[in-house]
């Protein structure tokens, strides 16, 4: 959830309802699943093997009528029949069996006689039934079926164990399940949560340290280490910050002697950057360069290919050298060859917002300087700008952000004479603005790789809006805009080169490989 500002302060929410642990959560949804997919599996297994039981009683059943039939099939008179019957009936009852009935039909399903009921299914639910059939002439139509029906509270006793059986089985095994289940989810997240939760409100209450973990999941060990470099990165915010805190109040007053205006500037040796640029051959031939590719068609056959080249050569490369303004461009150019409908659609985005801020932007360009000459702190220049669209694309695409998370996209650069003015002017926009204390960054006392030395805020505005500043002093600046060289001969190979030189045959193979595989016009 983003954070909101209202009248600079920062507005607090509600933590969430307290609720089921994410370990209890985890085991019962687990064991909820797994209860539901075996339970499903071996009551239908059940099921089967109780049919497959029954049909199996029924047929042994069914065996035991084939000596009767073979006398009753022999029998000369219906008298003969019955008496067999009654014997068989007889001496199944003596075995243990009394509750078991015979029932003899002919072809028209009519009872001929039987030792009690009738073979209607309707009234012998509690019972084991199974026929076999007879042919005999004595029985109307030549043949008949010979039913037997048992007693069937035994087996129906059996069927009830066996299902309290699969109930016990089931319970204890879901309960074995749970408690492993239980166990493991204790050791590999419920444990390093909750210590993970106890670093985090720790943090809270202002002791920030590491929070070190050395069991439980991949992830939640993972999270812990984050949240050590975050603790690491804001101490260094933090140490940065109040380091140049500590400098502005030292400068302050030095600052209000004699402040320089943007139209009293004192000439700094700064007003050649730009016309050493676009003076030169190089910048003259990359822009040459620059233009071909703007004029290339997103439907070309080495359009892509094109692209991906240009953004990590010839754009990298045009940065380092200091042709900053070409490079944006050189990137604005390559990504619409390699996601035409991406940066058509971000660049309307960025336009639409750039038109419904620009008034804004400039009222924030005026307030910074009203509040520089207020109190005395000497500025060059105060500029604005709104991010080159491949730049947003880049660095959402880089840690993952949406377009209005890009706290960069409107940027002001405040160019003072010296160092000191540097962090002047910071405590003065600290003051002014809610610091976002995450987002500064301290380049003069710890330069980049590349020599480039400035200070970078994230400020929030009172109606919310979060905008970063550059402040830098006018020797910084010119480094900026010239590239990590900042001169015209860098080192190559222990060599001084000539700039110009290494600029243009960088251009020629830029020429060979970009312009000519598309064409003649």
């Amino acid at each position: 959830m983003e954070k909101a500002f209202v009248s600079g302060q920062q507005t607090r929410f509600s933590p969430p309802n307290r609720g089921l642990s994410l370990g209890w959560r985890l085991a019962l949804s687990t064991v909820l699943i797994i209860s539901l997919v075996m339970g499903g599996i071996s009551i239908g297994q059940q099921l089967l093997e109780l049919k497959e039981e029954r049909q199996m009683h029924e047929e042994l059943l069914k065996m035991s009528l084939v000596p009767l039939a073979v006398r009753l099939e022999a029998a000369i008179n219906l008298e003969t029949m019955e008496r067999e019957v009654e014997e068989f009936h007889t001496a199944y009852s003596k075995k243990g069996y009394p509750v078991h009935e015979v029932v003899l039909l002919d072809a028209a399903k009519e009872s001929v006689f039987s030792t009690g009921v009738s073979a209607d299914g309707a009234n012998n639910v509690g019972y084991l039934q199974t026929t076999i059939p007879i042919f005999s002439p004595l029985l109307n139509g030549g043949k008949g079926a010979l039913v037997v029906l048992k007693d069937s509270e035994k087996y129906r006793n059996a069927v009830r164990r066996d299902w309290l059986l699969w109930g016990v089985h089931f319970t204890v095994t879901v309960g074995v399940v749970f408690l492993f289940l239980a166990a493991a989810i204790y050791f590999q997240v419920t444990k390093p949560v909750n210590r993970l939760v106890q670093g985090v409100k720790k943090m809270e209450m202002g002791y920030w340290r590491p929070i070190e973990l050395t069991g439980g999941a991949w992830e939640i060990r993972w999270l812990a280490w984050r949240f050590g470099n975050m603790v690491l990165e804001v101490q260094s915010a933090m140490t940065h910050l109040f380091e140049a805190e500590q400098k502005a109040r030292s400068l302050m007053p030095k600052c209000g002697d004699s402040p320089v205006m943007a139209d009293q500037e004192q000439p700094l040796g700064s007003g050649d950057t730009v016309s050493d640029q676009t003076n030169s051959p190089a910048y003259c031939e990359l822009l040459a360069v620059c233009e071909k590719l703007e004029t290339t068609s997103p439907d070309d056959p080495q359009a892509i290919q094109l692209g991906r080249s240009v953004w990590r050569q010839e754009a990298l490369e045009a940065n380092r050298l200091g042709f900053h303004q070409i490079k944006a461009r050189l990137e604005d150019a390559a990504l619409h060859l390699m996601e035409p409908d991406t940066y058509r659609s971000l660049d309307d985005r960025i336009s639409e917002l750039k038109a419904s801020w620009q008034e804004w932007s400039e009222q924030r360009s005026d307030d910074l300087c009203r509040l520089l000459e207020a109190k005395g702190i000497p500025y060059v220049e105060v500029l604005h700008r709104v991010k080159h669209t491949a730049g947003v694309w880049s660095k959402m695409q880089d840690k993952g952000l949406n377009l209005d998370e890009i706290h960069d996209l409107f940027a002001f650069r405040i160019i003072v004479p010296t160092e000191a003015d540097c962090y002047a002017a910071l405590g003065i926009i600290h003051q002014a603005f809610k610091p976002e204390v995450s987002r500064f960054k301290d380049y003069i006392a710890k330069p980049k790789g590349n020599s480039y030395r400035s200070l970078h805020t994230c400020v929030a505005a009172d109606i919310g809006t979060v905008f970063e500043v550059q402040i830098r002093s006018v020797a910084m600046d010119r480094q900026a805009e010239r590239g990590d060289a900042a001169h015209w001969l860098y080192k190559k190979g222990g060599h001084e080169t000539d700039r110009n030189h290494v600029v243009t045959r960088w251009w020629r193979k830029l020429w060979l490989r970009a312009v000519e595989p598309l064409g003649h016009e």
